[in-house]
C-alpha cells in the first residue's frame, strides 16, 4: 500500500470516529438559552391587600433601564436619593434573574398601602394606575425575557378581569401626558402584550 494511499485511510478514519463521537456527544452539550418557568404564582394571594382597595383604572407600564435590580434596590434608591417618602415608585417590579428572579413578581409597599404611585410625572394619573417596572433597559439592544412577558401578562390580566380596566387604558409610560419619556423602551413589545391579554 502506498503511503499516500494510508494517510488518506487514516485521516478518513480519524474522521469517521470523531464524527461518531460528537453525533454521541451533541445531545449532552447544554446550549444556553433563557430557563423557561411555569407560572404557579396565585396571583390573586399575591395581590391581596389588608386594607381597603382603591378603585384602580389604568396600569402604567415601565422598565428600569438598568440590566439588574430589584424591588430593594429601587425602593432604597427612590428613597435616598429622590428622598420619596414612600419609595420604590411602582407597585410592582418583575425581575430578569439579575437582581430577583427571571419573571419573579414583587409586591411594592404602596401596593399592599394601596398608596398612589410616583412613577409618572402625572400626578393625576398616578393616583388612580397601578405602575408596574421590569427591570431592564429595553431602549438598548435588550428585550424582556419570556418569564417577564409570562409574569406581566398574568398580572395585566388579573388587573383588568378585577377592576374592569380596558386594553385602552393598559399604557406605556411614553404614551402619558408629561415630560417626554422613552420608557420602557423601543424594545417592549407592547402590541405582542396587547395582543395576548384575555
Amino acid at each position: 500500500m502506498k503511503i499516500v494511499e494510508w494517510h488518506i485511510i487514516t485521516v478518513s478514519v480519524a474522521m469517521f470516529i470523531t464524527a461518531t463521537g460528537l453525533f454521541i456527544y451533541l445531545p449532552f452539550i447544554s446550549i444556553k438559552k433563557e430557563p423557561t418557568i411555569t407560572i404557579a404564582i396565585n396571583i390573586d394571594e399575591l395581590c391581596r391587600v389588608d386594607v381597603e382597595e382603591k378603585k384602580w383604572e389604568y396600569v402604567v407600564l415601565h422598565h428600569s433601564a438598568t440590566d439588574e435590580g430589584n424591588a430593594d434596590n429601587f425602593d432604597r434608591y427612590h428613597r435616598e436619593e429622590k428622598k420619596w417618602e414612600h419609595g420604590l415608585a411602582y407597585h410592582f417590579v418583575i425581575g430578569n434573574g439579575n437582581g430577583s428572579g427571571n419573571g419573579e413578581i414583587e409586591v411594592g409597599e404602596r401596593w399592599k398601602k394601596q398608596l398612589h404611585g410616583a412613577h409618572t410625572a402625572n400626578m393625576d394619573l398616578n393616583r388612580i394606575s397601578i405602575g408596574i417596572c421590569l427591570v431592564g433597559n429595553f431602549e438598548a439592544d435588550n428585550k424582556p425575557t419570556n418569564n417577564q412577558i409570562k409574569s406581566l401578562i398574568s398580572l395585566v390580566t388579573y388587573f383588568s378581569e378585577k377592576y374592569n380596566i380596558p386594553k385602552s387604558h393598559i399604557v406605556k409610560h411614553s404614551q402619558v401626558r408629561q415630560k417626554g419619556t422613552v420608557c420602557p423602551g423601543k424594545n417592549f413589545p407592547y402590541k405582542r402584550l396587547i395582543k395576548k391579554l384575555k
